[in-house]
């Protein structure tokens, strides 16, 4: 920390008890560098002055005389220490040279260190400084230090040994107060355990401060219930490795409070600090709803492993009755009342990345632990249909923020179709807009949509159309709405982005498919899921029927092309030649190939029965979509041009060129309106008559 010490000098405009340190370390270097400029150049200045690295402990409690270790480089050479804080007087005791931490180099941890006594007198103000000035002094140099203070009744020494909950160093800390206690880490696979007692209601606030004051000490931060369960736990905290959680105790009973080094390394260099904070109840804990607050939370995160189609360890949660059934292991997954026996949350809370659930994933929030939690402590309460009925069949769809009256920047047009009337539906921010395609007017807005939309499908009787968006990375769904614009019901709920969405040729079936790596085709009319297909390793991106609707092919990020028998799910064909992830997939007339295109600039055509390739074109630029019209269909291109090619042959036809070199990203055609319309990058919309080329409009996506 000290290698940047006046990093941590703010701007402060009286001499306040933070300031005073600060000013303090100013007025000193001012001084010095004036003495430097007064002086002559001398050999021997030139050698550089001491430097600390670190003080163990991290803070000083004020009271009684502290022996402080600084740790740093060149400091076997110091001759005192200064205190600069009046009512602090410092003593030298020793220095030399220190022992490093196995693999760590000098520069990190110091390879000298001096310690020094303070001493506090009745000069000291009440309540102190939050942090005091000392001076290294050195026959090259001096070196100014800030070291932080606490007042007696807020700080504790932590006492060893404490490694375990038998153990734990018990604290009092009264409601309201803020508590910090200062220990270390002092040996590999050092624990070190603290019990308090929490309040139903209480709010708590905990924090791990060490590597942003230069402790080697990479904290990992847990607190468990009285039982030993995992509440919550904390890595890394934003923008630092000095982790904080926040949470609220659920019932009344001790907390223990974890610290650990998260590489399990130890030493007398991996000091820290830990902060507790407590606020009194302000208001009671919500009762839990298994339907509102526990089901969404299984579905976006555990029902992609443990559903109908791939139940890891034997175990499911697509309903309540397969969630509370044990797994293969024989535990119980979820005991009313009892997390540290509930094998489910056990695994859901674990550090240990081969136990933790999700396996691959991220681990789930603390919000979210906190939830699951509280449903177990109150005994597994359901207020859902029935037991037996999947989760996403009770799940009530999410309402969305309202889309802004204007949008402050062009989103991308990530999503276009045009309706039978030959109006355009337009995906925008948080909604779908109907645009006439000749001026860009909007005739209406579509509302209670996620942020972003990937796709829009219209049925095959163009009654109505879906909607597959999201947000990456936290949310994924199929909307379906009338023309008019009444949302009629929400499919295939995620915790990533729906890529595409088509409807069967008969229009009573839909395909979805998903970041999870599976397709999933629904019912259109009542929203039950009837099958899930899983063939890829990776996102799916493109979904496609053939004519007759008796298979499905698809296209992923896994660079490859598949195609499935519907009614089975089994696997026809696997079409490997594409280098790069494919984005858009049609059946050729006949049903027998398949047309396939990449992000490697090109699209393949061909034959099922073998995988065989038949033929290519190279595009000059990533494709992103493959839009049937009629007897032909369209490619938008990265470098700026969309494609019309024939569905029979493959010949091109014709280009339908924006200009400005625009990055086009989705495209929609009518044969009826004899339009082709497609989405720029920059928030564009450019659209053509479909039989010439003739650009007919140029505006851009804005309500």
């Amino acid at each position: 920390m000290e290698r940047f010490w006046w990093s941590r000098l703010p701007v402060v405009a009286s001499l306040g008890r933070v300031g005073a340190c600060r000013w303090a370390i100013v007025a000193y270097m001012v001084c010095m560098a004036c003495r430097g400029f007064a002086a002559p150049l001398r050999a021997e200045e030139s050698l550089k002055p001491p430097q600390t690295l670190l003080t163990v402990p991290l803070s000083v409690i004020v009271g009684e005389p502290v022996k402080v270790r600084a740790r740093g480089l060149r400091l076997e050479g110091v001759t005192e220490v200064r205190s600069m804080t009046p009512g602090v007087t410092a003593t030298l005791l020793s220095q030399g040279k220190v022992g490093l931490p196995t693999g760590v180099p000098a520069e990190k941890a110091g390879d000298t260190q001096v310690e020094f006594e303070l001493r506090f007198s009745a000069d000291l103000t009440v309540p102190p400084p939050t942090d005091m000035a000392i001076v290294l002094v050195a026959p090259h140099g001096e070196t100014p230090h800030c070291l932080p203070l606490l007042a007696a009744d807020r700080g504790l020494v932590e006492v060893e040994p404490n490694p375990g909950f038998d153990k734990a160093h018990v604290l009092s800390l009264p409601a309201g107060a803020t508590l910090s206690i200062l220990g270390a880490i002092e040996r590999p696979l050092d624990v070190d355990v603290f019990r308090l007692a929490g309040k139903a209601g209480e709010h708590l606030r905990v924090s791990v401060t060490a590597q942003s004051l230069g402790s080697l000490l990479d904290p990992l931060l847990t607190l468990h219930d009285a039982d030993g369960a995992p509440i919550a736990t904390a890595d890394d905290g934003e923008g630092s490795r000095d982790p904080q959680l926040d949470i609220t105790v659920l019932r009344t009973g001790p907390i223990f409070l974890v610290v650990q080094d998260a590489n399990d390394a130890g030493s007398e260099a991996h000091p820290y600090r830990v902060t507790v904070e407590s606020s009194a109840p302000v208001e009671p804990v919500a009762a839990v709803s298994f339907i509102h607050d526990i089901a969404p939370i299984l579905q976006r995160r555990c029902v992609a492993c443990h559903g109908e189609s791939k139940a890891e360890g034997g175990w499911r949660a697509d309903s309540l009755a397969a969630l509370i059934k044990a797994g293969a292991s024989g535990a119980e997954s979820f005991l009313a009342g009892h997390r540290a026996t509930s094998e489910a949350f056990v695994r859901i809370t674990s550090t240990d990345a081969d136990l933790r659930m999700p396996l691959d994933g991220e681990p789930l929030s603390n919000l979210e632990i906190d939830a699951i939690a509280r449903w177990i402590d109150a005994g597994l309460p359901f207020d859902g249909v029935s037991a037996d009925t999947l989760l996403v069949d009770q799940i009530p769809p999410p309402v969305h923020p309202a889309a802004p009256p204007t949008y402050a920047a062009l989103p991308p047009v990530t999503a276009l179709a045009f309706t039978p009337s030959g109006d355009l539906l337009v995906g925008g921010w948080r909604e779908v807009l109907v645009v006439d395609p000749a001026s860009g007017g909007v005739r209406s807005r579509i509302g209670n949509l996620p942020e972003r939309s990937s796709r829009i499908a219209v049925h095959p009787a163009g009654d109505r159309f879906a909607v597959a968006g999201g947000v990456p990375g936290r949310l994924g769904e199929v909307r379906l709405f009338t023309l008019a614009g009444e949302l009629l019901r929400v499919l295939a709920p995620g915790a990533d982005i729906v890529h595409d969405v088509a409807w069967s040729p008969s229009g009573d079936r839909i395909a979805v498919a998903s970041s999870d790596a599976t397709v999933r085709i629904f019912d259109a009319e009542s929203g039950s899921l009837v099958r899930s297909i899983a063939g890829h390793r990776d996102w799916v991106l493109a979904v496609a029927w053939s004519p007759d609707g008796s298979r499905i092919a698809t296209g992923s990020r896994d660079r490859t092309a598949k195609v499935f028998d519907r009614a089975s799910g089994a696997l026809l064909a696997t079409y490997s030649r594409h280098d790069a992830p494919v984005r858009g997939i049609l059946f050729a007339p006949g049903g027998e190939e398949m047309i396939s295109a990449s992000d490697a600039q090109k699209w393949d055509r061909w034959k099922i029965a073998a995988a065989t390739h038949v033929r290519d074109s190279h595009l000059g630029g990533e494709v992103f979509q493959l839009v049937a019209a009629g007897e032909f269909f369209v490619v938008p291109s990265a470098n700026g041009k969309a494609h019309l090619f024939k569905l029979q042959d493959g010949e091109k036809v014709r280009e339908y060129d924006p200009g400005a070199g625009r990055r086009l990203i989705s495209v929609a055609a009518s044969v009826p309106a004899d339009l082709v319309a497609a989405g720029t990058q920059d928030g564009r919309v450019v659209v053509w008559k479909l039989s010439s080329g003739e650009r007919l409009a140029d505006f851009p996506l804005q309500p």
